[in-house]
């Protein structure tokens, strides 16, 4: 099956009470994602997300330039930040298994230009409207036309969700 609308997915797949009762404590409370970047994130990419009034930090700032990868990730973890990189080598399951990550965004902005970087951002504008998101072992790939999703549930099940926004609407690969 092709690119299916979210919308026609909410209707086939209705929300849970609880579902709907978590997004609107999250909502009440104005629960915002906090950032943490490792040391191969551009300047750019950082400045326009403050721009957009993220709460980014950067390993410059948080004064651990030069630590391997696992420690970004352990300490992204400790402080409750998504942790935004364009290093690759976070979406090795067995380098960087879900269970012991935060989550994780590995961007590919290809050229780096400001066009290219504010559509990779998409899936951001969608996760900053999901906050619940936050809460469960989630890694995502985003690439500048589509994004994909690997979540871990507290049952132990994974997920891979494949996304886009085409023509201003959010969409689905379904299989």
């Amino acid at each position: 099956m092709p690119w299916v609308y979210m919308a026609e997915i909410a209707k086939r797949n209705p929300a849970t009470k609880k579902e709907i009762e978590q997004v609107l404590e999250y909502r009440r409370r104005k629960a915002k994602a906090k950032f943490y970047t490792d040391e191969n994130f551009p300047p750019l990419a950082v400045k326009l997300l403050r721009a957009n009034g993220f709460h980014v930090l950067t390993t410059q700032e948080a004064d651990r330039i030069g630590h391997p990868d696992e420690n970004h990730a352990a300490f992204a973890l400790k402080k409750g930040r998504i942790l935004l990189t364009c290093d690759r080598d976070y979406l090795d399951e067995r380098r960087f298994p879900l269970i012991h990550c935060p989550v994780i965004v590995v961007c590919d902005f290809g050229s780096g230009s400001l066009n290219e970087v504010r559509e990779t951002f998409r899936c951001l504008r969608t996760l900053s409207h999901f906050p619940q998101a936050f809460d469960k072992w989630t890694k995502i790939d985003a690439k500048r036309d589509t994004w994909t999703e690997l979540s871990r549930f507290l049952d132990g099940t994974t997920s891979r969700t494949r996304r886009r926004v085409y023509r201003g609407q959010l969409q689905e690969w379904v299989d």
